[in-house]
């Protein structure tokens, strides 16, 4: 089975019996007044989610409360964990979340047909709200589930002379395998060796490769940590929630690819819900649309979260500073229909514009052939011609809006004509235009008289006719760059 039809699985299991085969798994979370995260409802549309955002948006302080959705069950050997633990109060925090600061959880419960609810919420000096939560095997993968012994001067390095080595406890072999796939690395055995001073004990990684045996204290920290993730990941019992802190720490790309892969398939194969931060795309790219939320803080210090967006719209978003977009091209004639798709976007869409880029043809007939040419090259591409030639979204090319050139249509429509004879500019738009036979020259005639720059003009122009439309007016265009911006799923 391929990797996409591997996560066309997972989805058809959570839509279609997501209690049967992930048990009490998490829905949805609203978050009320904890850290920078004011209110914020998400919900989880997948087995697998992934939180990417930058740096400040909330990611750990999502994926911490998730952690305190659950009880482990009676026979589970680790402790439960609560809000305190994520969000204790000292002299250097002495607020960590608001005086009245809860957290709902909403469940997915036996049948489906009405899910559980309930608040967490802090009554007094303690947190209450827990006793009704469903037990579920919980695990929290942070960055110190595996920290090499020789940083934190641990007694399995400086106590070595008087180290005993107890009994070795092998990894069965798919599992070993599945770690040496992630890594690349063949290994010929791999497992965990107890080991243990006079009042001290713990057990100890080991691999064997090309007939050598070393302990993780010569591993990687990108090694070391995919043994210790994997290793959890398939000892847990089925149906466990396993939330992940940027798994890809310390890997290279393919490794970050082939790691995400095997997050699909353990959920497909095992039932567990598996919550995840990330700022990569390499793992985002291998995840289905559902299984991506994306975080922002708005400039009044609210944070929301977007679902579904492509990998390439969230990578620009992350990296928009230091290069420049990578996700999709699109070919339009000019400046101008530069400008319009712009505002049109920027009106009806906005998270459309992530991840696009605009090349600009000379000529409406050309954008058909460039569109096929930077195809053929292995790019992501779209055109979008000019009104008085028209395509219907086949062979990558549609139409943009109006059935004239584009400076017409804006330069002639009402709300362009409103905007120009308003106070700002009290300028008749027909009496300007009236004499200028090439609409190409429209934005420069009235750049003339308004003494101003001309892609001001255009800007102000384009602006004002996507403000005088329904978002549902552009839903031809905007659904023909939903499908082409979409990641291969």
């Amino acid at each position: 089975m391929s990797h996409d039809d591997t996560v066309r699985k997972l989805g058809k299991k959570f839509e279609t019996k997501c209690y049967e085969n992930f048990g009490s798994m998490l829905l949805s979370m609203t978050i009320h007044g904890f850290r920078g995260v004011k209110d914020l409802t998400l919900s989880f549309e997948s087995p697998i989610t992934a939180i990417s955002g930058l740096n400040g948006t909330g990611k750990s302080t999502i994926v911490q409360l998730a952690t305190c959705a659950f009880p482990q069950p009676d026979d589970h050997p680790y402790y439960r964990f609560y809000v305190k633990h994520f969000f204790p109060v000292s002299v250097v925090d002495p607020e960590p979340f608001s005086s009245d600061a809860q957290v709902g959880y909403t469940y997915a419960v036996e049948g489906a047909a009405a899910p559980q609810h309930l608040t967490v919420s802090r009554k007094a000096k303690e947190w209450s709200g827990y006793k009704r939560q469903p037990p579920r095997a919980t695990y929290y993968i942070g960055f110190t589930q595996f920290l090499p012994k020789v940083e934190r001067r641990d007694f399995s390095i400086y106590g070595a002379r008087h180290l005993e080595l107890g009994e070795a406890r092998q990894l069965v072999p798919e599992t070993a395998q599945r770690v040496g796939r992630i890594l690349g690395l063949p290994y010929e055995q791999l497992g965990f060796t107890n080991v243990q001073t006079s009042n001290r004990s713990s057990e100890l990684a080991m691999a064997t490769r090309a007939g050598r045996q070393y302990s993780e204290n010569h591993m990687g920290f990108g090694e070391g940590r995919v043994v210790y993730m994997v290793n959890t990941l398939e000892a847990a019992p089925p149906k466990s929630l396993i939330v992940l802190e940027e798994p890809e720490t310390s890997l290279h790309g393919d490794a970050q690819i082939r790691l995400a892969r095997y997050l699909v398939d353990v959920a497909n194969r095992r039932g567990h819900q598996i919550i995840l931060t990330t700022h990569s795309a390499s793992i985002l790219g291998q995840l289905g649309r559902k299984s991506v939320v994306y975080l922002r803080r708005t400039p009044a210090g609210e944070v929301s979260a977007t679902h579904g967006l492509s990998t390439y719209q969230i990578d620009s978003y992350l990296q928009s500073e230091s290069r420049p977009t990578i996700g999709m091209t699109i070919c339009v004639e000019d400046a101008f229909a530069c400008c319009l798709t712009t505002e049109i976007l920027r009106r009806s869409e906005p998270d459309l514009l992530a991840g696009c880029s605009f090349l600009k043809i000379g000529g409406g007939q050309e954008i058909p052939a460039a569109v096929k040419l930077l195809k053929s090259a292995g790019l992501r591409a779209v055109g979008l011609s000019d009104g008085d030639m028209p395509h219907d979204g086949t062979e990558g090319v549609m139409t943009l809006p109006g059935t004239r050139p584009p400076e017409k249509e804006v330069f002639e429509h009402p709300a362009v004509k409103a905007y120009f004879a308003g106070s700002t500019f009290s300028l008749d738009l027909c009496e300007v235009l009236a004499g200028v036979a090439n609409h190409h020259d429209y934005a420069a005639k009235v750049a003339a008289r308004l003494r101003m720059e001309e892609a001001a003009v255009v800007n102000d122009a384009c602006r004002a006719y996507a403000a005088g439309h329904e978002a549902s007016d552009f839903g031809p265009i905007l659904d023909f760059l939903r499908k082409n911006l979409s990641d291969r799923r």
